[in-house]
């Protein structure tokens, strides 16, 4: 098996949460060495986030950084102090990219800002991540996934037109914003072989966010028409909805121009109107003009419900995919976690970790397995100090000793 693809990297993480780890983690499930700096004694935020194993909080137990910091080693460092800025320092000479989730000018005020770093450091990429990016009139507002989604504009389409705006659930805005400064890595990476060039890559949560929006800028940009929220329904087509059914949801989609024609069947029958057991139904308006179902939804759900309520989900999925229609399950956690196609794919992997156990992780973005590295547990608070401040920096245990006790490390 060859050599991962990014096993000569070094990165230095001192990013916490959720999109700065994220983006740590990827580079890691790749080869890099990650270390990852945390502050002595609280470690990273998302320590403290659940869940917990039987709800009881524990540094070395959160599912969310558990999950965040696969495969990294971890050194706790106060870099707020001139000591702990002098080890971090030497940290850096080493490494690769930096990851920093910090307030905008929060590492300049340390003296560890690109502009402070950029001469001794001329090869390194600086990763910045923040809730509205390094420059512009928002730059020191505060923010998180929420506020993200808010002013991408994503929040506004999102829901019932009748109601508030809505957002999706858990974290979009960081996992995205944590993607694209993964993508904003290897790109200056690929920039630094040509040019022998580092710099810093500006990540914005609003900005990644705006990035998913669909059709709305571009609809306004070009039509001058503001599009409105319209349920879970796709702009152009109907029925592409969230339906109950017997014994949970599933998601209808025929086809993203309408239904599949008539002619798509050896019945000479339309497949939804197979699915329904009715091909009578394709003499009905609502069956034959896609646009009248997208007017007139209300009546074509009548027709649709009875078939819906008195079926399983997957009594559904299956006869609709026969029919060639991509009907597809809601699952919830428990069924995506025993869900075949997942298991036959090895998509979650079970690592054992010393405090909380013997737990399943989600697998890669993407199979590609000789750039692969195996998947590793996170690491304990301040797992490798030795390792690293002592075997790699050459800090004495005395030293470390003297640091621990001045709470530098």
């Amino acid at each position: 098996m060859p050599d991962p693809a990014l096993s000569d990297l070094r990165v230095i993480e001192v990013a916490q949460g959720i999109a700065g780890p994220y983006c740590g983690k990827l580079l890691a499930s790749y080869g890099a060495d990650v270390i990852k700096v945390e502050p002595p004694g609280a470690g990273d935020l998302s320590r403290r986030f659940g869940p917990f194993p039987e709800d009881i909080p524990h540094l070395e137990k959160s599912g969310t950084f558990l999950h965040l910091n696969t495969s990294k080693r971890s050194v706790t460092l106060d870099i707020t102090g001139e000591t702990g800025r002098l080890a971090f320092r030497r940290l850096l000479q080493n490494a690769d990219i930096l990851i920093e989730n910090c307030a905008p000018g929060q590492m300049a005020q340390w003296g560890l800002g690109y502009d402070d770093l950029k001469a001794d450091l001329p090869r390194l990429i600086y990763v910045s991540i923040s809730p509205f990016g390094q420059t512009g009139p928002y730059r020191d507002y505060k923010g998180n996934s929420l506020t993200a989604m808010a002013t991408s504009g994503v929040m506004y389409v999102t829901g019932a037109p009748d109601r508030e705006p809505l957002t999706t659930g858990g974290e979009p805005a960081e996992y995205l914003a944590g993607m694209y400064a993964w993508l904003g890595a290897l790109a200056a990476l690929a920039y630094r072989d040509r040019e022998n060039a580092g710099q810093q890559v500006d990540v914005s949560l609003m900005e990644a966010a705006a990035s998913a929006d669909e059709y709305s800028a571009a609809m306004y940009a070009f039509m001058g028409a503001i599009r409105r929220r319209y349920y879970s329904r796709h702009l152009f087509s109907y029925p592409s909805d969230i339906y109950a059914c017997k014994d949970g949801h599933v998601v209808v989609s025929p086809a993203a121009q309408g239904f599949p024609s008539p002619t798509a069947t050896d019945q000479g029958a339309s497949p939804m109107s197979l699915l329904l057991g009715d091909v009578e139904l394709d003499q009905n308006d609502l069956f034959r003009d896609r646009w009248a179902r997208w007017f007139r939804w209300q009546e074509f759900e009548r027709l649709l419900q009875p078939y819906l309520e008195s079926n399983s989900a997957d009594e559904i999925v299956s006869f609709a995919q026969a029919l060639r229609m991509p009907f597809a399950h809601v699952f919830n956690a428990a069924q995506l976690l025993e869900n075949e196609h997942l298991r036959e794919r090895g998509f979650f992997q079970e690592i054992d970790h010393p405090q909380a156990g013997r737990l399943k992780y989600t697998g890669d973005l993407f199979k590609a397995d000789r750039m692969k590295a195996p998947l590793r547990r996170a690491p304990l608070l301040g797992e490798h100090n030795e390792e690293i401040l002592g075997g790699e920096l050459g800090y004495t245990k005395k030293d470390l000793e003297v640091l621990r006790g001045q709470g530098v490390i």
